[in-house]
């Protein structure tokens, strides 16, 4: 992010929230809006994403991490919460970093007008911070009716999970975050 005169973690959160759009790249490279399809979607290494400045929440998702990685010496954890509905399984990932005995969610993506929650917010502790994040997803999924209304509260599943390898499809993005921690 040094090229692009990024040193601080408030201007690389304007940085994304301004250059990036939703949508996702599939295996050939081409471009697509809206929701992914897990069998040909492709992750995006962090320099396939800037050059693209097209992706998902888990696109976006490994260009925080990589910052935080290369950029601060702080300690950072990624999390996907999502409804398992048996189908598209409507999700999102988030990155957390802590500082000064306090926790971040790092949210450049949430700028839905129905729903905004863009920016980074404090919180005393993690469990306050993933509460929270579900919380505000389940109104922006109720809202944009990716969940029904009748949603069953034990098909809300929430992951800590590693980085991923770099271009799996949907399915095994799935099935790496199966493979993490579940969050009770």
């Amino acid at each position: 992010m040094k090229k692009y005169n990024i040193n601080k973690i408030e201007e690389f959160f304007k940085y994304c929230q301004k250059e990036f759009k939703y949508g996702w790249l599939d295996q050939d490279g081409k471009r697509h809006k809206g929701v992914n399809n897990g069998k040909i979607y492709s992750l995006q290494s962090p320099s396939e994403l800037i050059n693209s400045k097209l992706g998902i929440c888990w696109d976006m998702t490994e260009l925080y991490r990589d910052y935080f990685a290369s950029s601060t010496n702080l300690k950072y954890e990624t999390y996907y919460l999502l409804y398992d509905d048996g189908n598209g399984c409507p999700s999102h990932t988030i990155l957390v970093f802590y500082k000064d005995d306090k926790v971040y969610w790092f949210e450049p993506m949430f700028q839905n007008t129905d729903c905004n929650y863009s920016g980074i917010h404090e919180y005393k502790n993690i469990n306050d911070l993933l509460i929270d994040f579900k919380k505000i997803w389940l109104n922006y999924a109720l809202i944009n009716k990716i969940i029904p209304k009748d949603y069953k509260k034990d098909n809300i599943l929430l992951y800590k999970y590693d980085k991923p390898k770099y271009h799996i499809n949907g399915y095994e993005m799935r099935n790496h975050i199966n493979n993490s921690k579940l969050i009770i």
